[in-house]
């Protein structure tokens, strides 16, 4: 009897001991709780793989310069009217210049460049009238006081001296002329496309300018 009461204590243990074997997944009640970190929880990672997100600088920068916005050519570019005035202004000048030059000048190629010059400004003076009086402008064919200036300077010199002052101041000259046409052949102005008509030409004269500048 003693022997079956000891084989029934030890069936009792045994099955005991394989209850709690076979519930080994669960935590004892003495056990804590793990619970995720802050880097599981944001990467989902066990923290093996887990590397910080680079951090992010931050960077002070000076208050952008404001930009300058060129204004379109046709808000710098003179109205017809005024176009039409100075550049008859301009016309009158230099055929004035180029008539005392025909007479005075020194060196042969000097007296030809002049020739050319009054033959070609008295063409182009002719369409500017035209252009002009087809469209109501009223022109005045006035040499402007700093031209008229230079004008009765030019006569007091004779010579080589008057070829260099001549040559010189047609360098000046030409050299605005092809500034202002430039400037209204792109305005998009009715008068447009008698600066592109006229350009070729003033180009022309200022490269003969500056050729015969530079051998004077």
């Amino acid at each position: 009897m003693h022997r079956t009461v000891r084989s029934a204590a030890c069936l009792s243990a045994a099955a005991l001991l394989t209850a709690a074997c076979s519930s080994s997944d669960k935590p004892y009640a003495h056990d804590s709780q793990r619970h995720p970190t802050a880097a599981e929880q944001m990467y989902g990672t066990t923290g093996s793989n887990y590397a910080p997100a680079p951090s992010t600088a931050v960077v002070v920068t000076e208050p952008a310069a404001p930009l300058t916005v060129p204004q379109p050519v046709a808000m710098v570019a003179p109205t017809d009217a005024a176009f039409a005035q100075k550049v008859a202004a301009s016309n009158a000048a230099e055929i004035e210049l180029s008539r005392i030059a025909y007479v005075r000048a020194h060196a042969p190629e000097v007296r030809a460049f002049a020739r050319q010059l009054l033959i070609d400004h008295r063409d182009m003076a002719i369409n500017l009238d035209n252009f002009a009086l087809e469209r109501g402008y009223l022109i005045a064919w006035e040499i402007q006081p700093d031209m008229a200036r230079s004008i009765e300077r030019i006569r007091t010199l004779d010579g080589p001296a008057f070829d260099k002052a001549y040559i010189d101041l047609m360098v000046q000259a030409h050299s605005k002329s092809v500034a202002t046409l430039e400037t209204q052949a792109a305005s998009g102005h009715e008068t447009a496309s008698l600066a592109n008509t006229s350009l070729p030409t003033v180009r022309h004269h200022l490269e003969m300018a500056r050729d015969l500048d530079a051998r004077l």
